[in-house]
């Protein structure tokens, strides 16, 4: 099969996640494919170090900018030779003739208050989520909360499937015991509306906490569009810190010297994070809000409503004494929710996607 792949969005965040860790080993499991990968031209670098050495991916430099007037014209040009294209995201051109699959990661563009958007713009969104929906071959959706939501809104799809992300991207390696960590809690979003930051930072503001605690606030670097300026919110809030664009490597020592990973998001499709802060041994404090609750089936996660500032305010006051008074459950906590995150695999969800391309390309 020659296989076409749309990897002009996502590098900054999550969708870059699934690109970087499930393509080469699609690659892998079937060496008899031709892969060509579409790539915007400032992300040419970052892919070609992600692809090193995949014998059947070919990088494609594509000038086309997502989301635009030359998109619709022009970008089918590109897939003539090729059996199918998958799109990584929902987005795809309206007059696009050829076989596609696509993954919907979240239905966040169609939610006023959460995506600030026109109604121009917004409406565009539904009508691409209704091309997907009417001629995808193939809807493949990262959590059953996305595929209950896409057809809530949308309708069912020709054909679906759920296929959760992995979790073991990141060097984690054996978690620290609670007694080794720093005093620190963090977050890691998006500049986004529904990360729920004006909730989070006073709930922080207000817990009473030992002054050794500190907030550390961890999101992408300036190329990902924000919707809210964090480091404006946060600059009054004491003990609090924001870091942009951090490497792996420093993203891991991060969740592995941190004790408390928050999770306040009134919306996500998966919930990524969650499942990192899991896997590196942070106690998790998440709001019960969209994909998450599924995400954390079977660990030991405090759940708290989205918008119960005093909920959140008592939950992290009571964590952080846990931790100071050494409860010795929290270790027990740390290593029942390493085994059960431990099921989100890449290896696995490269497995799925791959099977499920095969049979849309039949």
């Amino acid at each position: 099969m020659k296989l076409l792949v749309d990897a002009r969005v996502g590098w900054g965040h999550g969708i870059g996640r699934v690109i970087g860790n499930t393509l080469p080993r699609i690659a892998r499991l079937r060496p008899d494919w031709q892969i060509g990968v579409l790539v915007g031209p400032t992300a040419i670098a970052m892919a070609e170090d992600v692809f090193a050495g995949t014998a059947n991916l070919t990088i494609i430099p594509c000038p086309i900018e997502p989301f635009s007037l030359a998109e619709q014209v022009s970008l089918s040009g590109y897939a003539k030779e090729y059996d199918l294209t998958w799109f990584t995201n929902y987005w795809v051109p309206l007059h696009w003739q050829g076989r596609f699959v696509a993954t919907v990661h979240d239905m966040l563009h169609l939610i006023p208050e959460y995506f600030p958007a026109s109604k121009p713009r917004r409406m565009l969104s539904k009508q691409v989520f209704n091309k997907v929906r009417r001629d995808a071959t193939t809807v493949m959706f990262v959590s059953r909360f996305t595929q209950q939501a896409f057809v809530e809104s949308i309708g069912v799809p020709r054909r679906s499937e759920i296929i959760h992300l992995g979790g073991d991207h990141l060097n984690y390696g054996t978690p620290r015991p609670m007694g080794d960590r720093k005093r620190q809690l963090m977050v890691v979003a998006a500049s986004k509306k529904h990360k729920n930051f004006p909730l989070l930072l006073e709930a922080w503001r207000q817990a009473k906490t030992p002054p050794d605690w500190s907030l550390v606030i961890v999101s992408p670097g300036s190329a990902l569009k924000s919707s809210v300026d964090i480091e404006e919110m946060a600059s009054s809030v004491e003990r609090t810190t924001v870091r942009r664009g951090l490497s792996n490597e420093s993203l891991t020592e991060l969740y592995r010297e941190s004790s408390i990973l928050l999770m306040p998001s009134l919306y996500e499709g998966f919930g990524l994070p969650l499942l990192e802060g899991l896997l590196a041994g942070n106690v998790c404090i998440s709001s019960n809000a969209g994909a998450m609750v599924e995400v954390a089936e079977g660990s030991l996660v405090q759940f708290v409503n989205g918008n119960d500032l005093k909920g959140w305010i008592n939950t992290i006051e009571a964590t952080c004494d846990s931790i100071d008074r050494g409860e010795c459950y929290i270790d027990q906590v740390i290593q029942h929710n390493l085994l059960q995150a431990q099921r989100f695999r890449w290896d696995h969800s490269a497995e799925k996607i791959a099977t499920a391309l095969q049979h849309a390309a039949l």
